[in-house]
């Protein structure tokens, strides 16, 4: 089978596109005969070496196909089901990849007509904006949102799912005017640059501050984000594009009557996997219905470099999947 590896760490050049042997299930798991993979930026900081994974590394978080065998205890499906799964331990940007049963959703019902290359965009962007919605943000309706990177592929799901979950005022937050104009698409009621969020967040709360925040931008910014929290607002934390830590102190939360979460969702699968199984059915069914609308620009397998240099680059809007048979 062909398949995306990387050897050492590095540039998007450091991607290659390899044979190796097509994996067999093991227990508790099915293989998939893979038809399009989503391209995620965690697999960028995988590749630049940000997190610790081993060497050669097989890329790959979400894939879309039909069961191609069954491991021992499996139940629920059965060779040529078409599925989606969350291809969390890697693997996914492959012809075949292995992958736990609990992972994967069988896309027949309501889901039998969910495009393939839209699915794959949706597993880990959709289930991401929903979890840090809901089990991590606790949005409460009639509350006041604000999306930092507004015109990503969580950026971009978390506002129309705060719409429908009841928030009151969605702020999105973008780092160039193009993107700004992206996001306006997405059910925003203001998209603005960063240094005029303090000013929109002041303005559109009458200067009580916003409820829920949410961050996967990192860096200087974040030791910010507490001065526009409203009382008891809440600050999710679910990436770090800035690559860039910071620090808080421990009576942090004490003295500012506010919440720092976190959601990373290869956490919730290994601490709370049913949960993380509700979240990838709904997100699949919101996408299905057209409640959250997804924009994927599809490459061939040998595109996963030019996807991982627009990811880094901040060039991009929307998501890009793989199809991995062209």
């Amino acid at each position: 089978m062909r398949t995306v590896r990387f050897d050492a760490f590095g540039d998007p050049s450091v991607l290659t596109v390899a044979e190796a042997d097509a994996p067999e299930p093991g227990a508790g798991q099915i293989t998939v005969d893979v038809r399009y993979a989503g391209v995620n930026f965690a697999e960028v900081m995988f590749r630049r070496g940000q997190f610790p994974v081993d060497l050669p590394h097989f890329p790959g978080l979400e894939a879309v196909g039909t069961v191609r065998a069954v491991g021992e205890g499996v139940t629920g499906f059965e060779p040529g089901d078409r599925v989606a799964a969350l291809t969390l331990g890697g693997g996914g940007n492959a012809e075949v990849v292995a992958v736990g049963a609990e992972h994967a959703v069988r896309l027949d019902g309501e889901l039998a007509d969910l495009d393939g290359a839209l699915a794959a965009g949706a597993l880990c962007n959709v289930t991401t904006a929903l979890g840090v919605l809901t089990s991590a943000g606790h949005l409460a309706e009639g509350e006041t949102v604000v999306v930092l990177a507004a015109a990503g592929g969580v950026g971009t799901a978390a506002a129309q799912l705060a719409r429908s979950l009841g928030a009151g005022t969605v702020i999105g937050v973008t780092s160039s005017p193009a993107k700004a104009e992206y996001a306006r698409g997405f059910g925003y009621d203001s998209v603005v640059p960063y240094e005029e969020l303090e000013r929109e967040v002041a303005e559109r709360t009458g200067g009580a501050g916003a409820d829920l925040v949410l961050d996967s931008v990192g860096g200087a910014f974040r030791s910010s984000v507490t001065g526009l929290l409203a009382a008891f607002g809440r600050h999710v934390i679910f990436g770090n594009a800035a690559a860039e830590d910071v620090t808080f102190e421990g009576n942090h939360p004490w003295y500012t009557n506010s919440s720092l979460a976190g959601y990373n969702l290869g956490g919730v699968a290994g601490r709370a996997p049913r949960l993380l199984r509700a979240h990838l059915e709904q997100a699949l069914t919101e996408v299905a219905k057209g409640t959250v609308r997804v924009d994927v620009t599809v490459l061939p397998l040998a595109g996963a470099a030019r996807a991982h240099e627009l990811l880094e680059t901040r060039a991009s809007t929307g998501k890009y999947v793989l199809d991995v048979r062209s």
